[in-house]
């Protein structure tokens, strides 16, 4: 027994590489790219298959896998196919227990976990690989190199364990092994062709894009006289079909009956020497599709190593209440969210915007009130003309008489003036200011009291402190009549703006309670729209990995 140093890789060593064709060099390179950007993301198993897959292609290696049950002769078949007992009639029993068989120098190989690659030769220390494979937590891949087969050293054949072992390690290990397979046979026994076990396997391998041959051996066991042989391979054909699936062809065998007329195993083995003549194509293909296979692999890991992160996402997500939104449509939280923020700045402003709406309206309805009409300034005229120096009324009692006129007609203006402000604005002020909370929601019967009793006093003491000295001329009248008009509506304005203000404080006080209430959906709002955006990412996540890992994939295919 040789010890070597560890290749880590399953191939032939570096002395018996073939010239390498430029394609899958590249093809190659680019797997290795992927490999390592897969490792970036903590994935601690697909780098390795990716690795392994890009040292086959760089080999442009052919490997055609045979799977199927124990009882298949799966084992059997491949010492028959290559003319010597290289494989015993029983798998190696390893939970690592795939073996590949090439062409080339003698040499039978155990690639370990710890202790490199064991070298062994094939003729007379098989015995010896055996022993040392039983222990599986050690072995990885076991090789056989041997010449004078149909096998080359860039062709091999893959011997899987059972898939109906019960040891779980050994289907990790078939299904480890899958990536490398570029053809696959499934091998069955005839009595257990339409196991349910055989459907799912082989249609998870066509789902892969695998060429897949079917292998009914041991049809020696079939009676002629409870079904025709015609028959059978129609039942098993439609069986596969009702499964959708096509294998790329079937063929019945029998070992034990070389002569057997439904034999076709001349069939078979002339299929495996085509295939292994079109090797460059089916690698080709079979690495892209195997690349793609891992990349989703590759995903789900990634899904999984994300899985506590979504789980604890999902429970916030159930744990949360929100009235009227679907929790788990994220349109509809981020809509939902948008109305929110939305009403919550319209709050913030509602009140300023209410009392600019109502200082405005306060504004138009004294700018239209019109206080003074001809007989207002007829009035003032002979009000102004009593104010003159000099004037004086009668000749007796002349002091007494002037300022019963003056009084006179100063009563005459302020009756002239209390009409035109009782009929053109006194009426309209009271209504506009009644109808300002109701335009709001708000109703207020003391409010509205309040405003129907406001009075706005017009006195003759007000009218006389308007005048001002000098007043004589004809435009002094008009000036004095347009003093008089805006003294009145500046008094009427001071009481607007103190209701106005009453108005304001109410939509203030409704706008702190809704805020208030506003604010817990707000944030319920705020959690559904983040928990939706933690999923998005981890979604994308996985979709970005994937799209940029095939989109150099397809770069370097």
């Amino acid at each position: 027994m040789e010890r070597k140093k560890d290749e880590r890789m399953v191939g032939v060593p570096d002395t018996q590489v073939m010239e390498r064709d430029t394609d899958f060099a590249r093809l190659a390179d680019t797997l290795e790219r992927i490999g390592s950007m897969m490792e970036e993301t903590g994935d601690g198993t697909t780098p390795g298959k990716m690795a392994q897959l890009a040292e086959k292609t760089r080999r442009a290696e052919l490997n055609i896998a045979f799977c199927g049950h124990f009882s298949a002769g799966k084992s059997t078949m491949i010492n028959t196919l290559l003319g010597v007992n290289l494989l015993p009639s029983n798998p190696i029993p390893t939970s690592a227990n795939v073996v590949k068989i090439r062409g080339g120098e003698k040499a039978a190989r155990v690639y370990t976990r710890s202790s490199g690659v064991l070298t062994f030769d094939p003729d007379t220390e098989m015995e010896k690989l055996k022993q040392f494979a039983v222990d599986g937590d050690t072995v990885e891949w076991v090789e056989v190199s041997y010449p004078g087969t149909f096998l080359d050293e860039r062709s091999s054949l893959l011997d899987t364990p059972g898939i109906d072992s019960t040891d779980a390690a050994h289907k990790i290990a078939t299904e480890s092994a899958l990536h490398l397979a570029d053809v696959v046979v499934y091998m069955m026994d005839y009595n257990h062709v339409q196991a349910e076990e055989n459907f799912n396997f082989t249609k998870a391998l066509k789902d892969r894009g695998k060429p897949v041959y079917l292998v009914v051996n041991m049809i020696d066991k079939h009676i002629d006289f409870e079904l025709d042989f015609d028959s059978y391979k129609e039942s098993v054909e439609e069986a596969f079909a009702t499964w959708n699936i096509r294998p790329d062809g079937i063929f019945y065998t029998s070992l034990a009956e070389p002569d057997h007329p439904e034999n076709q195993y001349e069939a078979f083995r002339e299929k495996l020497l085509a295939l292994i003549g079109e090797r460059e194509r089916l690698i080709g293909e079979s690495v892209v599709h195997s690349a793609e296979h891992l990349i989703e692999e590759h995903v789900k890991g990634i899904a999984q190593r994300s899985a506590a992160a979504r789980e604890a996402l999902e429970n916030r997500l159930e744990a949360l209440a929100v009235d009227g939104v679907d929790k788990s449509d994220a349109a509809q939280a981020e809509a939902a969210l948008r109305e929110a923020e939305a009403a919550q700045s319209a709050l913030a402003s509602r009140a300023e915007e209410a009392r600019k709406q109502m200082e405005k309206e306060l504004s138009a309805l004294l700018d239209n009130a019109r206080l003074t009409y001809y007989s207002t300034n007829e009035a003032a005229e002979r009000y102004l003309e009593s104010r003159k120096p000099g004037f004086k009324v009668g000749l007796f009692f002349a002091a007494r008489k002037t300022e019963e006129e003056r009084a006179k007609r100063l009563d005459a203006l302020l009756a002239d003036v209390r009409e035109k402000v009782a009929g053109n604005l006194d009426f309209h002020f009271k209504d506009l200011m009644s109808k300002l909370p109701e335009a709001y929601g708000i109703r207020d019967e003391d409010y509205h009291a309040a405003v129907h009793a406001t009075r706005i006093e017009v006195t003759a003491e007000f009218l006389a402190a308007l005048v001002k000295d000098g007043a004589g001329t004809r435009e002094y009248v008009m000036n004095y009549c347009s003093d008089i008009s805006n003294a009145i509506k500046a008094e009427y304005h001071r009481a607007g703006l103190a209701f106005i203000e009453q108005v304001t404080a109410r939509l203030r006080q409704q706008a702190e309670a809704e805020a208030e209430a506003l604010q817990a959906r707000l944030g319920a709002l705020r959690e559904l729209v983040e928990i939706h955006a933690g999923l998005a990412a981890l979604a994308e996540s996985e979709r970005t990995a994937k799209e940029r890992l095939r989109a150099i994939l397809r770069e370097g295919a």
